[in-house]
């Protein structure tokens, strides 16, 4: 199995850590088909792969997740874009992406159809939705790979 997104953050590629993982090589790969999932979707329900990585490496940035957010910085470059989040739409796209990441109680039936409003179609609410937890989640995995890293 080669290395995956987790394993080049985390700094293990190659590692015990990294062959400890692969332990459970259906989690190794449905971590990685999300992120290929999420990334680089067959159909992008108008939230475009520049989107997505824009709304990523705002997750990361909130997170204060350096590795992270070079990573996502990176996929948006490669993507040839800077700030594909402009306008209404991308106020709104940020405004959810900050009150779920760091309040998620606080998220409300207003906050998506602020979403809607904006010009967001429902399938790009929900891979909006799907990007944000997944990102979040992530960036723990990650937190707790750079530990056992560490303690190695």
């Amino acid at each position: 199995m080669s290395d995956d997104v987790m394993d080049a953050l985390a700094g293990i590629s190659g590692s015990a850590l990294a062959a400890l993982r692969r332990q459970r090589p259906d989690v190794v790969n449905h971590l990685q088909g999300s992120d290929d999932a999420i990334f680089a979707p067959q159909a992008d329900g108008g939230f475009s792969r520049a989107e997505r990585a824009a709304a990523a490496l705002r997750i990361a940035t909130v997170l204060r997740d350096g590795a992270l957010e070079a990573h996502y910085r990176r996929r948006l470059a490669a993507l040839g874009e800077t700030s594909p989040l402009g306008g209404e739409r991308g106020v709104a796209v940020l405004r959810h992406v900050d009150c779920v990441t760091t309040s998620p109680g606080d998220a409300s039936r207003a906050d998506i159809d602020s979403l809607l409003a904006a010009g967001l179609s429902r399938h790009a609410v929900v891979s909006l939705s799907q990007l944000i937890a997944f990102v979040n989640f992530q960036s723990r995995v990650l937190a707790g790979l750079r530990m056992l890293k560490g303690a190695a």
